[in-house]
């Protein structure tokens, strides 16, 4: 599929674009990270990385002056492209370790449940220096991330035993990122059986078994670092 080390549980949510999407349509309602983030893009050169089928490009990019989506999914943009057509949207199809972006060109990059797909640190890390890299002088890179605990964290068995979520999270925080805001918001699927249908299809039957209603309950975090000026 790509140049990363990804699960295969990854690699199933991020090839059937279907599931993709209404995974990705489901999510955060009733849009507490879209309105958490919309203020700060506002008027900015924004990049999306990791924009997938272009949920939150869908929203953000009239507020923009200029929105570059970039993911690794021609298929995904594909489907983004159908819903977004702008002069001021541009898309990318590429790996996040080299963004063919120029050094201080962006003022945010927005990055919602991307890194962490990423299992090979060095190569995680290498993604982190190519988003500082374009990020403009007092420009800021937002995360969007799972917390620990919730009903989504107690599904996919990374509760009571937190070490997978607390670990990738300590990593953040190791980069200098600071938590900006921690919510709860939920997954809202078409009904009961839609939503496990997708929950198998990404993590398997035995996690598919344990959802009983449409609506899940999740425990966001959003991270931001601030790029600063060095007198």
């Amino acid at each position: 599929m790509n140049s990363f080390n990804l699960s295969e549980k990854s690699k199933n949510y991020y090839e059937e674009n279907d599931i993709y999407e209404i995974f990705s349509i489901a999510e955060d309602y009733p849009n507490k990270i879209y309105k958490c983030l919309l203020p700060k893009i506002k008027n900015k050169v924004v990049l999306d990385l990791g924009c997938g089928t272009g949920k939150f490009m869908k929203k953000f990019y009239k507020e923009a002056v200029k929105y570059y989506g970039l993911d690794l999914s021609n298929e995904q943009l594909k489907i983004a492209k159908n819903k977004v057509k702008s002069n001021n949207v541009q898309f990318i199809c590429c790996s996040a370790e080299n963004i063919p972006l120029p050094e201080n060109s962006i003022d945010v990059i927005i990055s919602t449940w991307v890194l962490g797909t990423i299992l090979e640190v060095d190569r995680r890390n290498k993604v982190l220096e190519e988003m500082k890299r374009v990020l403009k002088v007092d420009g800021s890179i937002y995360l969007v991330e799972n917390d620990i605990g919730g009903e989504f964290e107690e599904i996919r068995n990374r509760y009571p035993d937190i070490k997978k979520t607390k670990d990738y999270n300590d990593w953040i925080e190791e980069h200098n990122f600071i938590c900006e805001n921690k919510f709860k918001t939920y997954f809202k699927f078409e009904n009961d059986n839609q939503a496990k249908e997708i929950f198998s299809n990404i993590w398997g039957e035995n996690i598919g078994k344990k959802i009983t209603s449409k609506i899940i309950e999740q425990n966001v975090v959003i991270y931001k670092y601030k790029n600063e000026i060095i007198d």
